[in-house]
């Protein structure tokens, strides 16, 4: 992010890392249905503002996150196997799946 913040995703959790300060925080965990292959399989931050982070999951879910307020904002089903990227272009997000759609 713009504040210098990392967002790195191990397995279902998503983490925030703080180089100025060395914090780490627990942003989410994802988990679909009982699933044990459930995992986060991409993260990136909006370009300005440096608030929101996109969250591609293993289920076909985007998340859109408000990491200052460690609130998600918006759950969207556009794809029905892992969004393997995200990338924003200012304030408009793209998601690329296995699915091809």
């Amino acid at each position: 992010s713009d504040t210098n913040v990392l967002a790195v995703a191990l397995a279902n959790t998503v983490y925030l890392w703080n180089a100025a300060s060395g914090d780490i925080q627990e942003l989410c965990t994802y988990e679909e249905g009982g699933s044990t292959d459930a995992h986060i399989s991409s993260v990136a931050w909006v370009q300005e503002g440096g608030a929101h982070l996109a969250v591609g999951t293993s289920g076909g879910k985007t998340q859109l996150w408000d990491v200052h307020a460690c609130k998600q904002l918006r759950s969207m089903d556009g794809h029905s196997d892992r969004v393997s990227s995200v990338a924003w272009n200012r304030h408009i997000l793209s998601t690329g799946s296995r699915d091809t759609n």
